[in-house]
C-alpha cells in the first residue's frame, strides 16, 4: 500500500520572497515548490538550490539533515524535499521552516566565510528574510498570503500552544549557544565564566527570548514551571520541530542585534521595538 501523500488546502504567492508561491498541506505544513527556491535565494532562476547548499563554506553552517546528497552526476539533491498533490499532480516541495534554517546558514557563513558573489546575493536575500520573519512570523506570512487564517481553529491559544509544546519533556541538550551568553556578559559588565552565569540572566531570557516569541507561551512556560527535577529548563518542554526551530531562530536573531549594542538597555530597546512594538520602560535587574 501507498504511503499518504498530503494534499494543498491553500495556496497563494509570498510578494516579499520574491513573490514564489507558498502552499499549506493538509498535514498543516506550510512549503514551498522547491523548483522555486532559486528565484527566492537570488531573486532570479540560475542555478539549482541543491547546488547552493553544496558548498563546504555552506554546509558546515547546515543542520545536517539539510545537506544535499550527491546523487547525480552535477546536481545535489536537497534532503528534506516533500512530496505533495496540488490540481492533481505531484509537486516538490521544502517545507517553510527548513528554509529559514538555510538562511540563517547563510547568515552565520556570511560572519565566518569568504563569500562568492552568487552567495553574497543569497546572503543579501537571507537577511531580508530573517528580518521580515522576525517581525511576522514566516506560519502568519503564508497564511495571510494563502487566506488559511480563516480556517484556522478557533480556540487559537490552544492550538498555538499545541503547536509550540512537546506531549512529553524533551531529552536535554544545548539549545542556548555559548554566544548568546557572551553577548549578556558584554552588554551587563559580567566578569565572571559565562558557565556560572548571574541569576538575573534568566529574566533576560524570559524577556528577550521566550516573550518576544509569543507572549502566550511565556505566560504558559511561566504558570507551569516544572518544579522537579530542578534541572528542567524552559526549552525542554518544547516541540522538536516547530518549537524548538522558533526557538533557535530566534536566539540568533537577538544574538545579531546584541552585537550592535553598547549595553543591556539598548538590546531591551531593540528587542521591545521588533518582537512586542511596545514602549521600552527601564527596569533594574
Amino acid at each position: 500500500m501507498s504511503s499518504y501523500m498530503p494534499k494543498v488546502i491553500a495556496s497563494g504567492v509570498l510578494e516579499i520572497f520574491n513573490e514564489i508561491p507558498c502552499y499549506v498541506l493538509d498535514d498543516g505544513q506550510r512549503i514551498f515548490r522547491l523548483s522555486n527556491l532559486t528565484k527566492a535565494l537570488r531573486g532570479k532562476e540560475h542555478g539549482k538550490f541543491g547546488n547552493y547548499l553544496s558548498a563546504i563554506n555552506i554546509q558546515k553552517y547546515l543542520p545536517a539533515r539539510l545537506i544535499p546528497l550527491n546523487d547525480t552526476k552535477h546536481d545535489r539533491v536537497p534532503q528534506g524535499a516533500i512530496e505533495f498533490e496540488f490540481n492533481g499532480k505531484t509537486e516538490k516541495g521544502y517545507n517553510s521552516e527548513d528554509f529559514m534554517d538555510v538562511c540563517i546558514a547563510f547568515i552565520e557563513a556570511g560572519y565566518e566565510e569568504k563569500l562568492s558573489t552568487a552567495q553574497q546575493e543569497i546572503l543579501f536575500n537571507a537577511r531580508k528574510y530573517i528580518m521580515a520573519c522576525a517581525k511576522v512570523g514566516i506560519t502568519a506570512l503564508i497564511d495571510e498570503a494563502t487566506g488559511y487564517q480563516n480556517l484556522r481553529e478557533e480556540n487559537a491559544l490552544q492550538l498555538k500552544l499545541k503547536f509550540f509544546l512537546a506531549d512529553q519533556l524533551r531529552d536535554w541538550e544545548k539549545t542556548f549557544p555559548d554566544e548568546l551568553w557572551k553577548q549578556f556578559g558584554r552588554l551587563t559588565n559580567w566578569q565572571g565564566s559565562i558557565h556560572l552565569r548571574p541569576r538575573y540572566w534568566g529574566k533576560l531570557v524570559n524577556e528577550l527570548i521566550y516573550e518576544c516569541i509569543d507572549g502566550d507561551l511565556a505566560k504558559y512556560l511561566k504558570e507551569n514551571k516544572p518544579m522537579m527535577p530542578s534541572n528542567v529548563r524552559y526549552h525542554q518542554w518544547l516541540n522538536e520541530n516547530y518549537g524548538i526551530r522558533a526557538l533557535t531562530q530566534h536566539i540568533w536573531q537577538v544574538i545579531g542585534m546584541a552585537k550592535g549594542c553598547e549595553n543591556i538597555f539598548d538590546l531591551k530597546e531593540l528587542a521591545n521595538k521588533e518582537f512586542k512594538k511596545t514602549p521600552f520602560q527601564l527596569t533594574l535587574f
